[in-house]
């Protein structure tokens, strides 16, 4: 089956993903995931017996849950979502000033370092 991805969001705290995608049949579904990297708007999901493809590559997946699109449990999690790179207009610099659990900024963000006084 194939899918869209129509937004993403991630928890820095967790490590754990979210996104909302939407089948060629409208139907929407929100996925609660961890992956080496965040799905981003617009990526192609194809399932099959061998896996889960994005954008054509076999990809490492977890799911932790799956369920169908709740848009006020979206916005919810949206209003509630401490990592600057969930933003619709995304800063230059992370501001995030607890530990996050990403490897990896999948927004591209480099973080602030703490100021050190000598």
């Amino acid at each position: 089956m194939k899918w869209t991805v129509i937004d993403s969001l991630i928890s820095p705290t967790t490590g754990t993903a979210f996104s909302c995608i939407i089948s060629c049949r409208e139907l929407k579904l929100m996925l609660w995931y961890k992956a080496s990297h965040l799905m981003m708007p617009g990526d192609e999901i194809v399932t099959s017996d061998l896996g889960l493809f994005i954008n054509g590559q076999l990809s490492k997946v977890t799911m932790c849950n799956i369920i169908p699109f709740n848009a006020s449990l979206w916005r919810t999690m949206l209003a509630q979502s401490d990592c600057p790179g969930n933003a619709d207009v995304k800063p230059a610099r992370c501001h995030f000033e607890e530990r996050c659990e990403l490897a990896k900024c999948p927004f591209g963000l480099e973080k602030n370092l703490p100021v050190q006084f000598p």
